[in-house]
């Protein structure tokens, strides 16, 4: 019975500090973004990412083998000055996000594969929303030590 609450649980977010960007790092660590699933709207100031998200929150500590989530969200950042791009951003590449890091003149979102996308701001603004209800997946995204 849990499992189905949690696939029907919907996140809509809102971040306007450090800490509450924070929270939204953890929640979107491993997501996947189509990169050509981006668009910056600038009379609105604001920079919209499509990503397919894993449900950590949805995670079972006692049981990794059972089946987890994905869900499609949408991240908006506002008060956008600019966007750049960092490493090979080509239309068609697939691209993990490892952490979003925010600081009062930008939020960086750092890729796997030496990537980022580096977006100023004149004031943190940033929302998260699932777009539609998860969907159960098999995979469980693995970190590995490079130690």
């Amino acid at each position: 019975m849990m499992n189905n609450v949690m696939q029907e649980e919907r996140l809509s977010l809102k971040a306007q500090n450090f800490e509450e960007c924070d929270i939204l790092s953890a929640l979107l660590q491993d997501s996947i973004l189509p990169f050509s699933f981006r668009s910056f709207h600038e009379d609105k100031k604001c920079l919209r990412l499509l990503l397919n998200r894993f449900c950590w929150e949805s995670i079972n500590s006692f049981d990794r083998e059972k089946c987890h989530f994905r869900v499609h969200a949408g991240l908006y950042i506002y008060n956008v000055d600019y966007v750049r791009t960092y490493g090979d951003m080509a239309e068609n590449r697939y691209l993990n996000l490892l952490a979003l890091h925010s600081s009062p003149t930008e939020i960086n979102l750092i890729f796997s594969g030496n990537k980022q996308i580096c977006v100023g701001i004149n004031r943190l603004l940033v929302y998260m929303k699932d777009l539609h209800v998860k969907y159960p997946t098999l995979s469980l995204p693995v970190h590995h030590d490079l130690s």
